[in-house]
């Protein structure tokens, strides 16, 4: 009697069969898409930007601060200005005092007659005239107002001080000790041309003439008694 194995049993004793086809192979799985790594062109470009925009703030920066240094000179001068306004203006008040007015005068009129005290007096504003020369020729050294302006200031305000016998003579007393500075450079040729009698001659205009009496107007005679 012939046994039936199990199914399970029976199907490992058993060939496979001739027709049957192989089994198919698994396709491979799709290898995932990595991204594409930047081309060197891409990287140029953005290094063009990178530098176009760092030179464009550098530049920035430059102008604004060549502006803030135009604005801090322009502040400069005009506060350098107004100081040398101010020691003119305190040399005029002092001159225009009665004791020094007289003083002042008297080495226009008669500079002979001078005291060694009031020689004094009048040295002292001749002194702080020319130290608002320098005022100016420094402004003109560090750049805030050109040559002939300095120049042109010294030649305007130099008669109405310097325009006697006694303040030509002073100057030349000191020009040994301004040899070699722009002082003597640009106001020592300017003083030494100045008429000596400008002051005199200016103080004479000053004064009017006297008034003429209204036309049809008989002078009146002090001698005509009643």
């Amino acid at each position: 009697m012939r046994l039936k194995l199990p199914d399970f049993l029976s199907g490992r004793r058993r060939k496979p069969d001739a027709d049957s086809p192989p089994p198919a192979a698994e396709a491979p799985a799709p290898i995932a898409s990595q991204p594409e790594p930047s081309t060197p062109g891409r990287l140029d470009h953005l290094n063009r930007w990178l530098t176009l925009g760092a030179n464009i703030a550098v530049l920035a920066g430059l102008i604004m601060l060549i502006i803030e240094v135009h604005q801090n000179a322009a502040l400069t001068r005009t506060a350098m200005e107004q100081q040398k306004n101010d020691l003119l203006a305190q040399i005029e008040f002092s001159i225009a005092k009665r004791e020094m007015a007289d003083v002042w005068v008297k080495s226009i009129r008669t500079p002979e007659a001078l005291t060694d005290t009031e020689a004094r007096m009048v040295e002292s504003h001749l002194v702080a005239l020319m130290l608002q020369w320098d005022q100016m020729l420094q402004m003109e050294e560090a750049g805030l107002v050109s040559r002939d302006h300095a120049r042109q200031h010294i030649q305007n305000s130099a008669p109405y001080y310097f325009g006697s016998r006694f303040a030509k003579h002073w100057w030349q007393l000191q020009a040994q000790g301004w040899d070699g500075t722009p002082m003597m450079e640009i106001a020592g040729p300017i003083v030494g041309g100045l008429d000596e009698n400008f002051l005199a001659n200016n103080l004479d205009k000053l004064k009017l003439p006297p008034k003429d009496p209204p036309a049809g107007t008989a002078p009146s005679d002090p001698e005509v008694t009643e």
